[in-house]
């Protein structure tokens, strides 16, 4: 569906991680005339955290998988070359290593930032999404446990087994990138998530300033609420659980629409291969519709799930249930438009 004279044309922005915001582009592509995703980068794992280590820069991985992702020619050798991983026996540091990802760190310390390398590598890429960066400061994710415990830096943040996470900060606290505001202050909708609720959503709320422009936006905020639970972040958390906490960081008569996907479409055999991998589908419930209401907030209950693909391998991650593209679009054009008519 194109853009056409009875429709306005209309402004999306993606806030999360790599995976989840790269889906709602795609997603967004029929429907929305302008979309900017603004990705998180306090990600300390093993590829990213080494390329960090390496070039100096925020993480890169996130914005390395939009780039690949939202790509001309996704399929194509340079989007492909961004994926691909290093196997290299001599050098354990770069054994599983992501090109992208150093190409990333080559290009900020010649272009400057990351914010710069990001915008050079959209343009080799042929991205047509504005892709930006939460930030170009080099800072830590850290967490404060239920039990008092701080942890540091994003790995440690969604390490299995500890007791649930009470608060997040940043070491050292670190701004937020203007175009980055910008984009959420011209934006018609902002959707938050899908992605890792603490690591990468409630991450890119950290910086100074991103809270404040979503207050003051006149964009509609959506939160797209993930399929499942998350192993050493989301651990037992309800689907009103996961809206409470979104809206008590960003106050109240911030969030708009809370976009569920109903779970009980799911096969059983889908809900028990995630289950035994510690992921449980989040199906809501009336108390979930109520609770969430009661936070002035619209939950919209959806069949948003894509077609089970079976088990898919993914590099030191976690299988999830994904959003269909096309209902999601849909759902999103239709909150956009909804809301555009009614102004």
């Amino acid at each position: 569906m194109n853009q056409s004279a009875e429709f306005p044309r209309l402004r999306i922005v993606s806030l999360g991680g790599g995976g989840g915001s790269a889906q709602t582009l795609l997603a967004a592509r029929p429907f929305f005339a302008e979309r900017t995703a603004i990705i998180a980068v306090t990600d300390s794992g093993r590829s990213t955290g080494t390329a960090r280590m390496i070039a100096g820069i925020p993480a890169p991985g996130d914005l390395r998988n939009v780039l690949a992702t939202l790509a001309a020619e996704p399929n194509g050798p340079l989007a492909r070359l961004m994926q691909y991983r290093l196997r290299s026996q001599a050098l354990p540091l770069l054994d599983g290593m992501a090109l992208g990802n150093l190409l990333l760190g080559g290009l900020a310390q010649m272009e400057g930032d990351l914010a710069a390398a990001v915008a050079a590598a959209r343009q080799v890429l042929g991205c047509p999404e504005q892709i930006l960066p939460v930030s170009t400061a080099n800072t830590n994710l850290c967490a404060e446990l239920d039990d008092g415990r701080l942890v540091v830096e994003e790995a440690a943040v969604r390490a299995l087994g500890k007791p649930p996470i009470r608060r997040l900060f940043l070491d050292p606290p670190a701004t937020a990138y203007p175009l980055a505001l910008a984009a959420i202050a011209e934006a018609d909708l902002v959707v938050i998530g899908p992605g890792s609720f603490y690591t990468s959503l409630m991450a890119t709320l950290c910086f100074e300033g991103i809270v404040e422009a979503l207050r003051s936006t006149p964009a509609t905020v959506v939160f797209v609420v993930n399929t499942t639970t998350q192993p050493g972040q989301t651990d037992g958390m309800s689907i009103a659980d996961h809206v409470a906490r979104l809206v008590e960081a960003l106050g109240s008569g911030v969030l708009d629409v809370a976009l569920i996907n109903d779970a009980g479409a799911l096969h059983p055999a889908t809900v028990a291969r995630y289950a035994a991998a510690g992921l449980h589908p989040l199906n809501p419930t009336e108390a979930d519709v109520m609770a969430i209401r009661a936070l002035g907030v619209e939950p919209l209950i959806r069949d948003l799930a894509e077609s089970d693909p079976g088990p898919r391998e993914l590099w030191q991650k976690a299988d999830t249930i994904r959003h269909d593209p096309q209902t999601l679009g849909l759902a999103l054009w239709k909150i956009a438009l909804d809301r555009a008519r009614a102004g």
